[in-house]
């Protein structure tokens, strides 16, 4: 099979790398223009970004050599609510003791009112620590980058997978007028690329799948505030530490990221257009960081996804087929989850193929769904004190949130309370954390349900178990791990 690929931008690598690395014999092409650049002030990934990396055969201190890349062990909330000044969403498995479904330890940690990553995360997680692995060079499975050099770092890796790139503008696409079947791609300065399937990694220009009919889109705007972002780089901590987590900190009209490389701090803020033009919020940011910021870039999108993002032989995959917002870093890991799910119907794919297709939306729509809940859930904040903050508390909730909110009420979360079909980027520990951060769990409910469970008397031994385990630990100061790694002997 050939596969022709638009866009080599994130996506459009991790595709190509991804499907060769599943089918070694397939001839995969790239097409992108040297021309069109990316936004390149830092991306962050999830722990999805481990399952890509190991299954594709990417050392992860050789990228991180090579990108500039630093270890990412979750995400902290800061001025999103008036209860709670900040809270980490940083997810450990290891503190989830269960009985049955529910989760006492868990529920403990609600009982006493003491956040979840605080209790269960890493120790050094603030003091900008990470764990030390004999297994693994450093304990993370997840990482920020800089985005030109991860960009980079892909390129010379599917070059030396015998993938193809050839640098050129698409001028158009051609179809066979019987099956609608994609047939080659016209470029502007070479001559036509033909191919049995095709993947549109193009990002919001969209210059495959634009030619479709059937082009439903799926807009999130009801539930979600912001519509624009604009993107700026600082230099790094004067002093030399570099924070293992992506800050994202509340704004007037919005919210701001940091995200540390080694060498630098990519930084944006996504903002809410009806209350905050461009230049107010570039206004904002210079009085936050008492020095005038000037935007590398700035966009204005409509949170959403397609709905029928694969047509005939051809998908889209990243930003090409859905933008929610940069909040919880989905971008990266939905690329991930969305060609996972298409090489399973890849390697037999013909003119025939009904069900496979939609199977793949069937999937994709879960993913969506879910990722919409988690990042409207950030957005119920007792935060009265802009008109954005204030507008939140009539803002359409999404039915899953409706849901769970009133499940919440009634009992703590569960695991059966978040539909799965598989490939969804959040199960229950994400937004047990979120869902307590943000102050919507029923406290009273934590006591109720742990005397019924008869859980009290095991927590404190098994906390005391864990505890002890996770003090074992050996703590490095994360700067000077990275640094470590330039001198490590592999």
């Amino acid at each position: 099979m050939k596969i022709v690929i638009a866009g080599s931008g994130t996506a459009g690598l991790i595709s190509a790398i991804y499907l060769k690395q599943a089918f070694p014999n397939f001839n995969i092409n790239v097409i992108s223009s040297s021309s069109i650049g990316i936004i390149g002030v830092g991306e962050g990934s999830t722990e999805h970004w481990k399952t890509f990396q190991d299954y594709c055969g990417i050392d992860p201190v050789d990228m991180i050599l090579k990108t500039d890349a630093t270890y990412k062990l979750g995400i902290k909330f800061e001025g999103w609510t008036k209860s709670v000044n900040s809270y980490f969403h940083s997810v450990n498995s290891l503190g989830a003791l269960h009985k049955g479904s529910f989760i006492p330890s868990y529920a403990d940690s609600v009982l006493k009112d003491e956040l979840l990553t605080h209790r269960f995360s890493s120790l050094g997680i603030e003091k900008n620590m990470i764990d030390a692995d004999k297994d693994y060079p450093y304990h993370a499975n997840q990482f920020h980058f800089d985005t030109f050099k991860i960009n980079e770092y892909f390129v010379n890796i599917a070059k030396q997978r015998g993938i193809s790139f050839i640098d050129d503008e698409i001028v158009s696409i051609k179809r066979d007028s019987e099956s609608g079947f994609v047939t080659s791609i016209c470029l502007k300065n070479n001559k036509d690329i033909d191919g049995d399937f095709f993947i549109d990694a193009s990002g919001f220009k969209r210059v495959l799948m634009s030619n479709f009919e059937n082009q439903e889109f799926v807009s999130y705007s009801e539930y979600l505030p912001c519509d624009s972002a604009i993107a700026f780089p600082t230099e790094s901590d004067p002093s030399g530490q570099i924070r293992p987590y992506t800050r994202a900190v509340a704004m007037n009209s919005g919210w701001r990221w940091e995200i540390p490389t080694q060498k630098r701090r990519g930084n944006g803020y996504v903002f809410c257009s009806r209350y905050s033009s461009e230049t107010d919020a570039i206004d904002e940011l210079s009085q936050t960081f008492s020095r005038e910021i000037i935007p590398a870039r700035s966009f204005k999108f409509e949170p959403g996804y397609y709905k029928k993002t694969w047509q005939f032989n051809c998908v889209a995959i990243g930003l090409s087929a859905a933008f929610v917002e940069p909040l919880e870093a989905t971008s990266i890991s939905t690329t991930i989850q969305q060609v996972m799910v298409l090489s399973s119907h890849l390697s037999t794919f013909n003119k025939n193929t009904k069900f496979g297709i939609d199977e793949y939306h069937k999937h994709i729509d879960s993913v969506m769904e879910n990722i919409l809940a988690m990042i409207s859930m950030h957005y119920i904040s007792d935060r009265r004190d802009t008109p954005m903050w204030n507008e939140q508390v009539h803002m359409k909730k999404p039915d899953l949130v409706q849901r769970l909110l009133g499940l919440w009420q009634e009992r703590l979360p569960e695991a059966q309370d978040i539909p799965r079909s598989g490939f969804e980027l959040f199960h229950v520990y994400h937004f047990y954390h979120v869902a307590q951060g943000q102050g919507l769990i029923n406290l009273n409910n934590a006591d109720i349900q742990l005397n019924a469970y008869d859980s009290k008397k095991i927590i404190n031994n098994w906390y005391n178990t864990f505890n002890h385990a996770r003090n074992l630990k050996r703590l490095v100061d994360h700067g000077m791990a990275l640094r470590g790694l330039y001198g490590r002997d592999r």
